[in-house]
């Protein structure tokens, strides 16, 4: 697991980065960002609802805040058409142009705003906020990536080294956002998966399971059509991109172990060799990352968020500040 980390904070430091954090008051925040400097993994940004604040926060760590770059949220502070866009938008949506300015300097949407200007490769909030909050500013404040119309997330899934099946890591996709997505939305989860999975393994070729309780019509409800047309809906996305494998439906045993796959699924494109999972609703995909990572050994990163146009993380207001880091560590790659 150690060697796997440090494989990707050695990645993360190949791409001379810039992340903002959104909220550089909050003490692990700050921790992890005194720490990625310290390991010159990427330059770092940290914004709050004033500088004093940050301040503060350092002196009662007993951090040092040379290296770290504090910044105000102000109008001034981004692109001045990036700033007119986004009031506009909310103005079209009945927002006052008082309100909508205001809503600018809020350290979540300005860190948003802020990467949407090119002045950070990607932000890191959601130590302090709530999830709906890391999700209103990614989506007004960044935008939708072209390819998709739903924000999802994924789980990066790390096997122990003695596991008898899994030897690399897997992605675990939507397991924190959307409950339940029709067809259009599980291809748009698949679609934002593979592009997570190049920017993390840019020389592994992405293999797609599509997961359900039936494997090639062995059994008939809608919940398994709506799988079906998944697939086919994906598969008509990357039909000018032989690199991608795509297959489904399928069990979870037919997925990762190829003497089943073989006898489930012997026309199987992945032929149980699937490094990416996608779940047909929250329920299924929540449940199934716990119990891999507390029955199974496996360790979880994330969830992480992906669909978004620019690289923007959400954490656990539980993290610690070894979490922190690593999501920053991946922020980067992201923008690969």
């Amino acid at each position: 697991m150690k060697s796997f980390l440090d494989s990707l904070s050695k990645q993360a430091k190949e791409v001379k980065a810039t992340i903002i954090f959104a909220e550089g008051d909050e003490d692990r925040t700050l921790i992890a960002a005194a720490n990625l400097v310290h390991e010159g993994i990427c330059t770092i940004k940290l914004t709050a609802v004033s500088k004093e604040a940050i301040v503060a926060t350092a002196k009662r760590n007993g951090l040092e805040l040379t290296g770290l770059e504090v910044i105000e949220p102000s109008v001034e502070a981004l692109d001045k058409t990036i700033v007119e866009n986004f009031i506009n938008s909310r103005v079209v949506k009945g927002i006052s142009r008082q309100d909508a300015q205001a809503m600018v300097i809020d350290p979540l949407i300005f860190s948003a705003l802020y990467v949407k200007s090119g002045y950070a490769t990607g932000c890191v909030m959601g130590a302090r906020a709530s999830t709906p909050d890391v999700l209103r500013a990614a989506i007004t404040g960044i935008g939708v990536a072209s390819g998709t119309k739903l924000v999802s997330s994924f789980f990066l899934m790390v096997p122990p080294s003695s596991h008898s099946i899994m030897k690399e890591p897997v992605l675990y996709a939507d397991c924190g956002v959307n409950p339940d997505p029709d067809p259009i939305g599980l291809k748009d989860i698949a679609v934002s998966s593979v592009a997570s999975f190049k920017s993390l393994f840019p020389s592994k070729t992405p293999k797609v399971a599509f997961l359900s309780f039936s494997t090639k019509g062995s059994s008939e409800h809608k919940a398994v059509d709506e799988v079906v047309e998944a697939v086919k809906l994906t598969q008509e996305h990357f039909k000018n991109d032989s690199s991608v494998l795509i297959d489904g439906e399928l069990q979870f045993d037919a997925a990762i172990i190829p003497a089943i796959a073989e006898r489930k699924s012997p026309d199987s494109l992945i032929k149980g060799d699937a490094n990416i999972f996608i779940f047909p609703d929250l329920n299924s995909g929540n449940i199934s990352y716990k119990i891999t990572e507390r029955l199974g050994g496996f360790t979880a990163i994330g969830p992480i968020l992906q669909g978004v146009a620019k690289p923007i993380n959400d954490l656990s207001r539980g993290c610690k500040p070894r979490d922190i880091f690593y999501t920053a560590v991946i922020t980067i790659l992201q923008s690969r």
